[in-house]
This record gives C-alpha cells, sequence and structure tokens, in this order.
C-alpha cells in the first residue's frame, strides 16, 4: 500500500515539484508584498491612485460626471448622484501579480521571456482591475442591488480566466519555440 503510493509519488515527480516550487515562489513573494513592501512603502496608495484616475478618465470620456472627492473615504470613485466604490487595497490587484509571476517564474524557458512576459501580463491584469472598477462604478448606476454579486463573482471568474488565458498562451509559445 505503502509502496504503491511512493511508485505514484515518483510517477508524477516532476508535477508535484512544479506545484511546490510554484507554491513556495507564491508564498515568498506575498510574504515580500505583505511583511516589507506594503507597511513599508505607499505602493498600494500609488497603485490605487493610478487605477481611480485611469477610471476617472475613462468616465469621463464615456460621458459620465464623476463624484466629488469624499472625506470620508480615500480612495473613492464613481459615477455623480452615485454611491460610487471604495477601492481597498486587496483590489489594487498586486496580489494577482504575484500569482501570475509565481507560475512563470518557475515555467521552463529563458529569463528574458519570462520577464517580458511577467511585465505584459502584469500590465494585462492592471488594465483588467481597472476595467473592473469602472465596470464596478457603470453597474452602482443603473443596477446598485447587483454590485456585491458582480464585485464577488462575475469580475473575479473573468479576471482568474484571463489569467488561466495568459498563463495557456505562455505556455503554447514555449511548446512552440521554447523560449
Amino acid at each position: 500500500m505503502f509502496s504503491d503510493f511512493l511508485d505514484s509519488i515518483k510517477q508524477y515527480k516532476k508535477p508535484i515539484f512544479f506545484i511546490l516550487k510554484m507554491f513556495g515562489v507564491y508564498l515568498t513573494l506575498q510574504a515580500f508584498y505583505d511583511y516589507v513592501l506594503s507597511p513599508y512603502t505607499n505602493i498600494d496608495k500609488y497603485l490605487i491612485s493610478l487605477i481611480i484616475s485611469q477610471t476617472e478618465w475613462v468616465l469621463s470620456f464615456l460621458g459620465y460626471a464623476l463624484l466629488e472627492p469624499n472625506s470620508m473615504y480615500e480612495h473613492h470613485v464613481g459615477v455623480l448622484d452615485s454611491s460610487g466604490v471604495v477601492i481597498g487595497n486587496p483590489c489594487d490587484g498586486i496580489s494577482l501579480f504575484i500569482l501570475y509571476a509565481s507560475f512563470l517564474f518557475v515555467f521552463k524557458g529563458k529569463w528574458w521571456f519570462k520577464l517580458s512576459t511577467i511585465g505584459f501580463g502584469i500590465l494585462v491584469i492592471h488594465f483588467l482591475n481597472v476595467f473592473r472598477i469602472i465596470a464596478l462604478a457603470i453597474i452602482v448606476v443603473y443596477y446598485p442591488e447587483s454590485l456585491d454579486f458582480h464585485h464577488k463573482y462575475s469580475f473575479t471568474l473573468f479576471v482568474y480566466l484571463c489569467i488561466f488565458l495568459m498563463w495557456y498562451k505562455r505556455i503554447d509559445i514555449y511548446k512552440k519555440r521554447e523560449w
């Protein structure tokens, strides 16, 4: 019984080590963010400010009047005459950047391609996040009762699906060119 278990582990040694390495890299990067970057830098504040300015630009471009700055909420954005949305540190996308990068760090390939793919993917994830905030700000105007559902489920599924597709595309490129 135990020898069968060991044989099955030996059979799946590479995938198991890949998952363990990815998990290790993810935990290391997440710990670095949680215990070094977040408490001792303004990275969250900067990223949220960037998301808000990009969201406001797009909403204005689409013809929406914007909420006035609100002293109650530091990171508040939305359409005039609505409650708007508040963006907290968990919503700035850094944990998604870490998840995406962790997979690519441990995947086979040349370092220059890994770094360029990570950089491109982080940009894509950032703009998906901006799109998410824009959509939530518009949802609050027309369907405020569905905000919680879309925040928790619709956009979470959409963003994770996009991350999975970027991983898939990265694997596909590696198979063709071995970068």
